[in-house]
């Protein structure tokens, strides 16, 4: 009898536990929800409206329905300028420089720190230490360091170099900036996600006389490939969100203007249902592209937890 009742009273209390549980689910989720609604939606909501405007008599006032996609053709045909190939091809090298120079680097800095090499300490501030300075300040250390007229102008000038931040080389210095003041950003969540890795698979390794570079790559890479995705993720938003570093550097001059500063630039005037239509554009087209790259990247490797 008692195993009858028992019987009949679990599958009351069963459910009961699945409506708590589905409670506590939507809530949790709650939040994320309201995160993505304050602070992108309603945040960007303005801009939505703004790139289905147009200026009429001096006054941004919304374009007619048979019209609503007037701004975003205008955007399509300016892509046959060549200032705007030239933007759009400038933007997309920073995808190269952070993904496939930047995080390489890093990696192989970060390795060398996890496996305590002398100064490990040392050499991990040094690499962080750009991270820490605002970035305007970085970047007048870096251009009055490198400048003509700089610390090191005498070194250039005997060399024959007049400048460095003009003409065809003001693209290679702002990307040899870039590199330099992301590897320390890098290093710090390599080697955080390197130190996590068990002693006990890299004892196992040295037992086994596996060689550093066969670690590296079947070991290191596999277990801390969580966060080589996140910082992967990273360097691909930097086509659109790079636009200080060339500010700051040449004021978008000699093939240096990105996505991310023409928006700056542009937002302080009147039209401002140009850069608002160019910035929807990215993110319909960019949010995508980064989300399957993503779900590529985390294919690659299993999940491991430890």
């Amino acid at each position: 009898m008692q195993l009858l009742k028992r019987q009949r009273i679990n599958p009351i209390y069963g459910k009961k536990k699945i409506k708590k549980s589905s409670i506590f689910v939507l809530l949790m989720l709650l939040y994320p929800v309201l995160q993505f609604l304050i602070m992108w939606l309603f945040v960007n909501i303005n801009s939505i409206l703004l790139s289905f405007k147009t200026m009429v008599r001096g006054e941004l006032q919304f374009v007619k329905i048979d019209n609503l996609f007037a701004n975003f053709a205008n955007f399509f045909d300016s892509l046959k300028q060549d200032k705007v190939k030239e933007m759009l091809l400038a933007s997309s090298a920073y995808l190269v420089v952070s993904c496939f120079v930047t995080l390489p680097i890093s990696l192989i800095f970060s390795y060398f720190i996890f496996k305590k090499i002398a100064g490990a300490g040392f050499f991990k501030a040094i690499f962080y230490l750009p991270s820490i300075l605002p970035l305007v300040v970085l970047t007048l250390v870096y251009k009055l360091t490198l400048s003509k007229d700089g610390l090191l102008g005498p070194l250039f000038n005997s060399l024959g170099v007049s400048g460095l931040f003009v003409g065809d080389s003001a693209k290679w210095m702002v990307w040899l900036f870039c590199i330099w003041a992301g590897i320390g950003y890098d290093v710090i969540l390599l080697t955080s996600g390197m130190s996590r890795i068990p002693k006990e698979i890299l004892e196992s390794c040295k037992m086994d006389g596996i060689p550093p570079i066969k670690e590296f790559i079947k070991i290191v890479i596999p277990l801390t490939w969580p966060t080589i995705t996140t910082l992967f993720i990273f360097g691909m938003m930097s086509v659109f969100n790079v636009y200080l570093q060339p500010f700051f550097l040449t004021s978008g001059q000699y093939q240096t203007m990105t996505i991310g500063l023409k928006i700056y630039q542009e937002s302080g005037g009147a039209a401002l249902n140009s850069p608002a239509t160019l910035g929807l554009v990215c993110s319909l087209i960019g949010a995508p592209i980064i989300c399957s790259v993503r779900y590529g990247l985390n294919k690659m490797y299993g999940d491991v937890s430890f």
